[in-house]
């Protein structure tokens, strides 16, 4: 740029000037955290999904703008209900489990955030059925797929309607077989 103004003693002083624009620099980033985490911006910590901007003085001295788009990716949750029979064990992760209960295990998702599985766990009892029978001797008696004909007792393994074992204890007894006395008159 030239600019001719009047000097003092009456003639032209010319001005001129070189004027060099220097450029400002933008940029824009994309960042993700999981929900309920935070991330630092300079000196802000958001805990907001959103766009932010920052400025900074670049290497040139001129503005450096940043824009940041956040956005939060989602936790997930998971609830299970299961059961087992009195007796036996639930594996869950690295936890065996035999006390019905709420159980919690934390595992990391496809997406990097936490995974929280929520277990509800019941244990079921085993029933235990008694049972008394009696048969003559030279009789039988037919349980749990056996012929029985000696006294003693006895058990016999079945799935409840639970679908645990139920246990029926059988005690046969065995009568001796009647005689009779036939007197001559």
């Amino acid at each position: 740029y030239t600019r001719t103004i009047p000097a003092l003693n009456g003639c032209d002083s010319v001005i001129n000037v070189s004027l060099t624009v220097k450029p400002t620099s933008s940029s824009s980033i994309s960042a993700s955290v999981c929900l309920g985490q935070s991330f630092a911006f300079g000196s802000q910590t958001l805990n907001v999904p959103g766009t932010y901007t920052r400025t900074l003085v670049a290497a040139n001295g001129c503005d450096s703008v940043i824009t940041l788009n956040l956005s939060f990716r989602p936790n997930s949750t998971t609830t299970i209900q299961d059961s087992i029979c009195f007796g036996t064990f639930y594996l869950f992760g690295a936890q065996v489990l035999t006390s019905s209960g709420i159980y919690t295990q934390t595992q990391q998702s496809a997406n990097g955030c936490d995974s929280l599985t929520v277990l509800t766990l019941t244990v079921l009892p085993n029933s235990t059925a008694s049972l008394q029978a009696a048969i003559c001797q030279g009789d039988y008696f037919w349980f749990g797929g056996d012929t029985l004909r000696n006294p003693g007792f006895y058990n016999d393994t079945l799935v409840a309607f639970n679908g645990c074992d139920s246990v029926v204890i059988l005690q046969l007894r065995v009568n001796p077989a009647p005689q009779a006395n036939l007197i001559a008159l």
